[in-house]
């Protein structure tokens, strides 16, 4: 699958893992609220999920810069040049709720490529559990549908990525599925891992020491870096607070980890330091990830303080 954004890949055998994003799934779709995580911080206020504390939003993380409607709910988002527009109900002004009002996500036209992102549903914590991505690319006669559908646990945190993919390029279509599982202890996020019939591609994070993750901040880190570098609504998603509730505590390293049973000389296992500085109000100012001998800051902001 041709990579789309450059959101500040971590190393060569980071984007290994892309390539495994899709792995074998049972794409099964959740019905019931309660499994997807509605016990979060309790009932969504207008146009804000659950997951934002006291307000708190971030406005530029991970490479992604966002502003928000009057009612919370997201106006548009930068990521890597690409212009991304909410578009919503007219009707989300009177009674609608605006989280469930979203129609569309459109992406400006970069070069030859396009993003639409369509279909969305969210539970009662205005977590997304659902939505569809339509990319397509002119010059390369590319074009890819993916829907997602996504899982909470009872603490509102992600616990299962699933998505199916149709496309189609100049060797023909496919039809493509996968799985991301989240595990967590006492709220703290131990490792994502993406399987397929023979690869393993797994994040596992280590805490030396105890930096509570105040506001829910959920930066690239974070995330299947599969998703992060390939996906951009993902990334809006994941900072705005729409995907749920993040570990209750940063991480202070991390160790990637690929295993091919086909082919042992892919295998590969890194492993990266994390820092942050954090601001007066205890919010993640910025972050460092240290590793494969180079050194990367990303700087965060935030609003309603």
């Amino acid at each position: 699958m041709k990579k789309k954004f450059e959101l500040a890949n971590l190393s060569k055998n980071l984007l290994y893992c892309v390539c495994f994003s899709i792995c074998a799934l049972n794409l099964t779709a959740c019905d019931d609220d309660d499994e997807n995580g509605t016990q979060g911080n309790g009932p969504a206020p207008i146009g804000i999920p659950s997951s934002v504390v006291d307000g708190v939003r971030a406005t530029s993380m991970s490479g992604v810069d966002v502003t928000y409607n009057e009612d919370g709910t997201i106006k548009e988002a930068e990521v890597d040049g690409n212009t991304l527009v909410f578009n919503y109900a007219s009707s989300r002004a009177i009674k609608v709720d605006p989280i469930r009002s979203l129609i569309s996500i459109t992406s400006s036209e970069r070069e030859s490529e396009r993003w639409i992102a369509s279909d969305f549903t969210f539970n009662t914590s205005g977590f997304v559990t659902a939505y569809k991505l339509k990319y397509t690319d002119t010059d390369f006669r590319e074009e890819m549908n993916i829907a997602y559908t996504f899982n909470y646990n009872a603490d509102g945190q992600m616990q299962k990525i699933s998505m199916k993919t149709d496309g189609k390029d100049d060797e023909g279509s496919y039809s493509e599925s996968g799985e991301i599982n989240y595990t967590y202890n006492n709220k703290v996020l131990e490792k994502i891992e993406t399987k397929s019939n023979n690869i393993t591609c797994s994040q596992t994070y280590e805490y030396t020491q105890a930096i509570k993750n105040t506001y829910n901040a959920m930066p690239l880190l974070l995330l299947p870096e599969e998703l992060a570098s390939d996906d951009c609504v993902f990334n809006v998603f994941a900072i705005t607070g729409y995907l749920g509730n993040a570990g209750a505590n940063l991480p202070t390293a991390m160790t990637i980890k690929n295993t091919d049973l086909e082919d042992p000389s892919e295998n590969s296992t890194e492993r990266y330091n994390l820092s942050y500085t954090l601001n007066e109000n205890k919010a993640i100012a910025s972050y460092t990830l240290s590793g494969y001998g180079e050194t990367m800051t990303f700087p965060c902001d935030w609003t309603n303080f």
